[in-house]
């Protein structure tokens, strides 16, 4: 997917936050994993203590990891350092924590209220080496939107 691609979404993407009045957190999985056919399953986890818990989720089926240490896995890394994490296959990757066996590729965006991280996007992928950085560019700008927003 090309750059001009991603700024059209993210007019959508704003577009349809601006209206929004319910759960920004649901519109956003929703709108993630409906628009752009590498992001298989996208999920939005919340801080609660020492703690990522799945708040909601759009994909073909529910993980068993709905709660996660920070720090444990690549979400968990993510929360921790607060930083973006691209993981291009995850089979190579020591710390990922499977989710799903068709899941080939990882990437996860903390989204921050001020320097605090609140909670991430994770995003798996059925395909290897999706996320370029215009999807990460992308994402990040979703999750400042997210943040500026709890």
């Amino acid at each position: 997917m090309d750059e001009g691609k991603f700024s059209s979404m993210l007019i959508d993407y704003k577009s349809g936050l601006e209206k929004m009045r319910g759960d920004v957190f649901g519109y956003t999985v929703k709108f993630l994993n409906e628009r752009i056919p590498h992001y298989n399953w996208v999920g939005i986890y919340i801080v609660e203590g020492n703690d990522l818990v799945l708040k909601t989720y759009s994909g073909p089926k529910e993980t068993e990891h709905t709660r996660i240490k920070i720090g444990d896995g690549i979400c968990g890394l993510a929360a921790k350092e607060q930083f973006t994490v691209v993981v291009p296959d995850v089979s190579k990757e020591s710390k990922y924590i499977s989710c799903f066996p068709e899941t080939r590729s990882e990437i996860v965006v903390p989204i921050f209220k001020g320097r605090e991280v609140i909670g991430e996007i994770d995003i798996d992928s059925d395909f290897l080496n999706p996320f370029v950085n215009e999807d990460r560019h992308f994402l990040e700008e979703i999750a400042n939107l997210i943040g500026r927003r709890a």
